[in-house]
């Protein structure tokens, strides 16, 4: 599902040269260090492309200005959600002088620890429209706008119309399966899209106090971590992970994640590019809780997925390695023009090549600046790499 949303900020009234701090759950995003402006002229850096309303830094002089104790002056403007979005353009405008040097970056997390991409702009007096490469701000959940060169007696003012932001992500809330409290089944292959082995779904009724629903009444759970087969479930030995997986790529920002029995629950995820589970991507290990926590996920890891697997099993079989998930959380990923059909995977700048064959069709697929990988195994004689890489890295 693709929505842009265009942030005017027309739709609150102030008076002609009036200014106002923007609040939490403004357009569903929470807001730090982000003033709004009715633009009369005052300014003319400040430029207005939609309305008469801009968004603009707060902070910016490094002076402290009662209503922003939030954060520091100079800080950057953030805005932030717990849905994913993508971050499509801006309208930026400086507000004292031209060639402003500005930085967005976006985080995949809304407390901003894991970076997905940062671009530097040079923005001048009067609206310039910037665009942002989706494969740079794809996925965020915060973004950070900042201007502060170090030098408090610079003014770094900027301001800011029609942010636009598109939703991109598919939630599977597992709701739209009917089951009386505390009824499970099994998940059929073709759900939401994908294919499921050891998959079932769960009507919690609190019988089970460590699972958690976070919308509806129903969650997905690991079918036999207990080690012991159960009906339904004989494609894959009891004790394996839950797989997901479909034929085209997609990128898994979060989940949702609750422990049935004990607290401290160790779990992997694991991503990888083919449906068979043969060419990793990345794995992230976890400690799950009874109770729901959001886990989100690094794309950089988990993206250009074909298949993920999640597993708790700690190897002994008496124990109860059950986890729950709900709104597990994904966007399409787009797969590389052009790509040989037998080449594994290729995104941010990486090609895994699965095989010689792969290896022989690839020189066109790499371009500056790109690394080659390898799936075990394999090696390339150092001509073809070169012819590969050009001024890439293996």
């Amino acid at each position: 599902m693709f929505n842009n949303t265009v942030i005017t900020f027309d739709d609150i009234v102030l008076g002609s040269g009036q200014e106002a701090r923007i609040g939490d759950g403004y357009a569903g995003f929470n807001w730090l260090q982000t003033a709004i402006l009715s633009v009369d002229g005052t300014l003319p850096g400040y430029t207005a492309t939609s309305g008469s309303n801009i968004a603009f830094i707060a902070e910016a002089g490094g002076t402290e200005i009662g209503g922003y104790e939030d954060a520091a002056a100079g800080s950057a403007l953030v805005f932030t959600r717990d849905r994913p979005f993508d971050l499509i353009s801006a309208d930026l405008s400086a507000a004292f002088r031209s060639g402003l040097n500005i930085g967005v970056t976006a985080f995949a997390d809304e407390a901003g620890t894991i970076p997905l991409g940062t671009v530097t702009l040079v923005v001048n007096q009067g609206a310039t429209t910037f665009s942002f490469d989706p494969a740079l701000f794809g996925g965020a959940r915060r973004v950070e706008i900042n201007a502060n060169d170090g030098d408090s007696s610079t003014l770094d003012y900027f301001g800011i119309d029609n942010l636009t932001v598109r939703d991109t992500v598919t939630v599977i809330t597992f709701d739209d399966i009917a089951l009386a409290a505390g009824q499970e089944a099994r998940i059929g292959d073709g759900y939401a899209g994908f294919n499921w082995s050891q998959t079932a779904v769960l009507s919690v009724d609190g019988s089970l106090p460590g699972y958690t629903a976070t919308s509806g009444s129903n969650i997905a759970f690991i079918a036999e971590a207990g080690g012991t087969e159960i009906a339904g479930y004989e494609d894959a030995a009891a004790g394996s992970a839950l797989v997901f997986s479909r034929e085209a790529p997609f990128d898994l920002l979060s989940a949702d994640l609750s422990a049935a029995f004990r607290n401290g629950l160790n779990i992997s995820v694991t991503a990888f590019s083919d449906e068979a589970g043969t060419i990793p991507l990345g794995t992230v290990n976890l400690s799950v809780d009874q109770g729901a926590e959001t886990f989100s996920f690094d794309p950089a890891l988990l993206g250009g997925a074909r298949r993920v697997e999640i597993n708790a099993n700690d190897g002994d079989g008496s124990t109860l390695d059950y986890f729950g998930i709900d709104n597990l959380t994904f966007r399409d990923a787009a797969p590389a023009s052009g790509a040989p059909t037998n080449v594994g995977t290729r995104d941010a700048g990486r090609v895994i090549f699965a095989s010689d064959e792969s290896i022989a069709a690839g020189p066109e697929l790499l371009g500056p600046g790109a690394s080659l990988e390898l799936a075990v195994g394999l090696s390339v004689p150092a001509s073809t790499a070169t012819e590969l890489l050009g001024t890439g890295s293996l």
